[in-house]
């Protein structure tokens, strides 16, 4: 008697506890048992009622409901499909960084035939999603919103001015659109288009940033690289400053293998060197010029600037807080320079665009250097009418 009521109590308590469990399970398996019926019924009467269906559904057996969004989708839009813009695009996607890539022009008809061309040759690159559209609308939930327009034409001369305008009309709406997103500008000249983009977004200036001299710093590094018989990757240096021919190179900080280049040869980069290293420094800011007479019609040059552009959006995406030169908002002595400005300076990049800045030990010559390229940032912007030195504000 009394295993028995052991066994009723234990069959008691098995059925409270799994009712809820089992019955479901229960129900599934004559659900189930129900459609194998079914299945084979119809599997009988094949014969007799042909069964209509698409080449799409006899090759895909699907399980799951449509799932048309990526999963973890990291969207990057580009504003300008010329050469700079194009360049940044190829080199984001052939290194996998995005998911999706958005091409947006004024020019709907280039815009998506750029992105059907890239998309047609998509099954190398990871299979991306390219669009192009001339919608600025479709910015809406991008990572990281590239800005590439107002591209000079060859020898035409830089229009400061104009590109003002034209960021007029875009950038609030991106900024509307992309509430969320890191504002990248390659725009020339690229610090005072920073400030530009930075003053009409109204987002903080941590998610507002430049190429800067990251494109300088990197041709700086391949020139010692060829001058030391060195892979590039060994050497650390760096421009800091305004983007372009005054851009500075950080002579005092150079290093291989940790040993500073200075502690070899102290007057290494002054312009007493016998070595004559400083000539380095001056091919650096002549380039872009050089190669843009050279490539004539098929410039300006771009592959490097969309490279470099790639590795600033790959440090935002996979928030890896690499130090790289970027230009951001300073108002710092600490940098060389006593006023509010954009400029190039070493960031720490990470998902919320500039996640810091690195302090620099820099010589009296050095500070000069980068206080001229503060006051001649400044001076481009009071020019167009940006800056004013009562307010600091934009007009609107």
């Amino acid at each position: 008697m009394v295993h028995a009521a052991v066994r009723e109590t234990n069959g008691n308590n098995w059925s409270m506890a799994d009712e809820a469990s089992d019955v479901p399970k229960r129900d599934d398996i004559v659900e189930g048992s129900n459609i194998d019926s079914k299945t084979q019924d119809e599997t009988e009467c094949d014969d007799k009622i042909p069964t209509v269906t698409t080449t799409k559904n006899a090759l895909v057996t699907r399980y799951l409901g449509s799932c048309d969004e990526y999963p973890h989708r990291v969207k990057v839009s580009i504003i300008g499909t010329r050469k700079v813009g194009m360049a940044c695009a190829i080199a984001i996607l052939m290194r996998r960084i995005a998911s999706e890539v958005c091409l947006i022009d004024q020019n709907q008809d280039k815009a998506s035939a750029e992105a059907e061309d890239i998309q047609h040759a998509g099954v190398f690159l990871g299979c991306p999603l390219v669009s192009g559209t001339s919608d600025v609308y479709k910015v809406k939930n991008s990572t990281v919103v590239i800005i590439a327009v107002c591209e000079r034409k060859p020898g035409e001369e830089l229009n400061v001015k104009h590109n003002v305008e034209v960021f007029k009309k875009i950038v609030p709406t991106i900024a509307k659109l992309a509430c969320k997103a890191v504002l990248l500008v390659v725009t020339q000249p690229i610090d005072v288009m920073s400030y530009i983009t930075w003053k009409l977004s109204k987002f903080p200036s941590n998610r507002v940033l430049g190429t800067g001299t990251l494109l300088d710093s990197s041709r700086f590094q391949d020139l010692l690289s060829q001058k030391l018989g060195l892979a590039r990757t060994s050497i650390s240096c760096m421009n800091i400053g305004a983007q372009g021919d005054t851009s500075v190179s950080i002579w005092s900080s150079i290093h291989v293998a940790g040993t500073k280049i200075r502690d070899i040869n102290p007057r290494m980069g002054e312009a007493d060197d016998p070595e004559k290293w400083r000539d380095i420094s001056v091919a650096v800011n002549k380039i872009d010029d050089e190669l843009n007479r050279k490539k004539g019609e098929k410039g300006p040059s771009c592959w490097a600037l969309g490279f470099c552009t790639a590795e600033i959006v790959d440090a935002i995406v996979r928030n890896t807080k690499i130090v790289l030169p970027a230009s951001t908002y300073i108002h710092s002595c600490s940098h060389g320079t006593d006023k509010d400005v954009y400029m190039s300076v070493p960031c720490v990049l990470g998902r919320e665009g500039v996640c810091a800045t690195v302090r620099q030990k820099l010589n009296d010559q050095e500070k000069a250097a980068v206080q001229r390229c503060a006051d001649g940032i400044r001076n481009v912007l009071r020019e167009c009418g940006i800056l004013r030195e009562s307010t600091n504000d934009v007009e609107e």
